[in-house]
């Protein structure tokens, strides 16, 4: 068992003391009811049928209630049989149902701390997952502290308490038998220590075949687009099938082991019972018990073994639950690689200028610099465009700004202070970005554009879209700024992402505009409108750009070339192709005229 899994997310449940306490108390008097159900059915066997006396505690009873006759006897008994079974059940309801729902707040909340977590890690950590898995392991894995509570935590208290009780009221009928039925224990025990191992194995196996699986089907129908293009459904089919069955093969192991478990316990338990019967048989022939007593120690003897069963079946789960809880704890534990000073303080007034000092970068792991030595300087409110074959690190550059990552080396600088002096979110409220890939999300237009300015009137979303050409196409659309876009927006054409995505920087509003290939997929006419507004609107604010075309930067400040993670030239367009260097022979080859 993973005590390390168990001891951290026992903390959820624990938030909930009272709530465990009143559960617990009403498992209690369940089990009360239990204790109590058997013997009206003995009063009714020895003495309303057989005819013998009343004695001790059953005699007080009939006699405060005045009941001397067997058919008042019979009445009583059964009345108090129905009586205990209504409130059993009543009992049993509520225990379900607060069990419930407590298990859900539980899951709720750790999946609003996985979620939490996801957003604060750095895109290091989503360079080595596969988001299919992460989605399982919140929709899926997170399931492990509903089990805690409902499947173990209470279940162990419970049936500890029952046990218990069980046994003390089976001694005092006979102790003989009582030490007889509890001798199983150390057997059941050898067979949890025999089958601990495996369980946790084919477990923890079951659920990264699940996790792959869902990976698989995430990435597949992602790029469904490209599977359909290249004509290789069958190939992705087949790629299915051998997932599914690696998911099936480890379902199948995990669930025959666990069967396994609990068909062990089931069968000592049930010799146990027999050969209790047997003995309780026999010493009922001898006159050492009576029928009644017989009953009663035979019905106790099924409760003792209920909660035995019920025991071994939690801590079974327990040992499961350890390989799912392990992949939960994964992402709580991951380490925050791009952390916030205690003291950071937000970003008010800014400038927008920005300096990166010796600036190295190299993503964990990797054995070379991708970024090396950058420094250059940018005043606030320019423009200026960064160029560069592609693979030399421009991408990479602009992700250091909003601290998607931190340098390796070096610093960069807002206003002459360390990017790390600001608050996290303060800083990416200040920055507007295109990213190169454009996306979309499963909204409304309208709300796609305001993803990143809320509060922003119907005025200003139109405003922001004919800035960015996006006006009129979005017009034409059945519901204008209310229809809803596809998933990843697959239900409009790239031009058309890109403008929305320009649309949703430029009503930001932001001091700082990154706009990485942001025109890659329109038309020269339309990009050259575009950057026209873009110059009008961007006045005060600094804007960096990044593209392959050289007509989209050539009116920038300054411009940086970047090649093989190094600045090789800096200047303004007219000097960069005097000089005859790279970025010379790059508008060359665009033949672009000046």
């Amino acid at each position: 068992m993973n005590w390390r899994v168990l001891v951290k997310l026992l903390a959820y449940p624990l938030r909930y003391k009272m709530y465990i306490v009143f559960l617990v108390g009403i498992s209690v008097l369940g089990v009360f009811l239990a204790i109590l159900k058997p013997l009206p059915v003995k009063v009714v066997i020895d003495n309303v049928l057989i005819g013998d006396q009343l004695y001790g505690a059953y005699k007080s009873v009939f006699d405060f209630f005045s009941i001397y006759s067997r058919e008042g006897m019979l009445w009583f008994s059964i009345s108090l049989l129905a009586g205990i079974t209504v409130l059993s059940s009543i009992l049993s309801y509520l225990t379900v149902n607060y069990t419930a729902k407590l298990g859900m707040r539980l899951l709720f909340e750790l999946s609003e701390d996985l979620y939490a977590k996801l957003q604060r890690l750095s895109l290091n950590f989503y360079a080595k997952q596969k988001m299919g898995d992460i989605i399982q392991r919140i929709t899926g894995d997170a399931f492990v502290v509903y089990l805690l509570a409902a499947q173990i935590t209470l279940p162990i208290i419970t049936s500890l308490f029952t046990f218990f009780a069980m046994f003390y009221i089976m001694a005092t009928i006979d102790l003989t038998l009582a030490v007889i039925a509890i001798s199983v224990i150390p057997i059941l025990g050898l067979v949890l220590v025999f089958m601990s191992k495996k369980l946790n194995d084919t477990t923890q196996q079951q659920y990264q075949k699940q996790g792959d699986l869902a990976a698989f089907l995430h990435e597949s129908l992602s790029s469904i687009k490209i599977v359909q293009a290249f004509v290789r459904e069958k190939f992705m089919f087949l790629k299915l099938q051998d997932r599914a069955h690696n998911y099936e093969s480890a379902y199948l192991k995990a669930i025959r082991t666990g069967e396994v478990y609990k068909q062990y316990i089931a069968i000592i338990t049930g010799i146990a019972s027999a050969a209790l019967v047997g003995l309780g048989a026999y010493k009922g022939l001898h006159g050492d018990v009576s029928a009644g007593e017989l009953y009663i120690f035979l019905g106790y003897l099924a409760a003792l073994y209920g909660p035995v069963n019920s025991l071994s079946t939690a801590i079974g789960t327990a040992i499961s639950f350890g390989a799912r809880g392990k992949r939960v704890l994964e992402i709580l534990d991951s380490p925050e690689v791009v952390l916030e000073k205690a003291n950071a303080l937000p970003i008010t007034n800014t400038k927008g200028s920005l300096s990166f000092k010796n600036v190295f970068f190299r993503y964990r792991e990797a054995n070379q610099d991708i970024l090396k030595d950058i420094s250059f300087d940018i005043e606030g409110g320019k423009t200026i465009a960064i160029i560069g074959p592609t693979g030399a690190g421009k991408t990479t550059l602009i992700s250091l700004l909003s601290r998607f990552h931190d340098p390796t080396a070096g610093e960069i600088l807002l206003d002459g202070k360390p990017l790390t002096d600001f608050k996290l979110h303060s800083l990416r409220e200040a920055i507007s970005l295109v990213l190169q890939e454009p996306f979309l999300f499963p909204m409304s237009i309208g709300e796609n554009i305001a993803f990143g300015n809320p509060d922003a009137s119907e005025y200003e979303i139109e405003k922001a879209a004919k800035l960015a050409e996006a006006h009129e196409f979005i017009m034409a659309l059945p519901q204008g700024y209310h229809t809803q876009v596809a998933e990843a927006g697959t239900s409009l054409s790239g031009g058309e992402k890109q403008r929305i995505c320009l649309a949703r920087a430029f009503l930001k509003k932001s001091p700082i505009m990154i706009l990485d290939e942001p025109t890659s997929a329109l038309d020269a006419l339309t990009e050259s409108r575009i950057f026209e507004r873009l110059s009008n609107h961007t006045a005060g604010r600094t804007v960096i750009l990044i593209s392959h075309r050289l007509s989209t930067i050539k009116h920038a400040d300054e411009i940086f070339i970047l090649d093989k993670g190094s600045i090789v030239e800096t200047g303004k367009h007219s000097q960069l192709v005097a000089n005859g260097g790279l970025y010379a022979d790059l508008y060359q080859h665009q033949h672009i005229g000046v």
